[in-house]
């Protein structure tokens, strides 16, 4: 290589050596996904969890029945709806509205293992790591819930008229006044929060700003402690 090219080359990584650690960020978050994508898939039922090909979905009963509870307690007792009700542990709905089953996709499990695969393999004092990954996964499961009770509480009611067109375009299906269309539409208006909406805000809003707090609070300052003793 020539030296123009030399050059061009230390002058692109100055530019970009302020976005470091973004771009470090970012490249952890999607290294998790390939990973979880290769390794982790669901079986023909959504409940069926399967790992390397190994089906561990028994072990995540637990945690789904802790999460329903978690969830009933809060919209029954802290918001309080007395309509609500739980039913097997971990089947939850208001009268007159549709049963959600909670299962291992909806406990934000993969949210967990993400958040604690980024800050794992990014800059930092192993040390406050230590406390900073369990603090910020509680955190995580805390939001996951109230996540889960405010999509409860949104398809307490049935859908709106307006929602029937944009359902029609957006999963390219037709409406038929019919029991099984209406239930159909209904699924699909709990799945624009629970799929969509929610999933992006859990994403790219709680991750990202747990990782932001640590950076710009905790692996800033430890470096400029470092400097100084130095």
């Amino acid at each position: 290589m020539d030296i123009k090219g030399n050059n061009y080359i230390g002058i692109l990584a100055c530019k970009l050596r302020p976005f470091k650690n973004i771009v470090w960020f970012l490249c952890l978050f999607l290294i998790f996904e390939f990973i979880w994508k290769l390794c982790v898939h669901q079986g023909d039922d959504e409940r069926i969890l399967l790992a390397l090909g190994r089906d561990l979905t028994s072990y995540t009963e637990g945690m789904n029945r802790w999460t329903a509870e978690a969830v009933y307690r809060v919209v029954h007792d802290l918001f309080g709806y007395r309509d609500f009700k739980i039913i097997n542990g971990c089947t939850l709905y208001f009268e007159n509205s549709i049963p959600v089953d909670i299962i291992w996709g909806c406990t934000g499990l993969k949210q967990l293992f993400m958040f604690t695969f980024i800050l794992a393999f990014y800059f930092g004092p192993v040390k406050k790591k230590l406390w900073y990954i369990p603090a910020s996964l509680a955190i995580l499961l805390l939001i996951n819930i109230l996540r889960l009770a405010i999509i409860l509480v949104i398809i307490r009611e049935p859908f709106p008229e307006w929602f029937i067109p944009v359902n029609e375009w957006y999963n390219n299906c037709k409406w038929a006044n019919t029991k099984e269309r209406y239930l159909k539409f209904y699924e699909d208006w709990f799945n624009v929060f629970h799929r969509d909406v929610f999933v992006w805000i859990y994403y790219d809003g709680v991750i990202f700003v747990l990782w932001l707090i640590w950076e710009e609070k905790i692996h800033k300052t430890y470096l400029k402690l470092i400097r100084k003793r130095n």
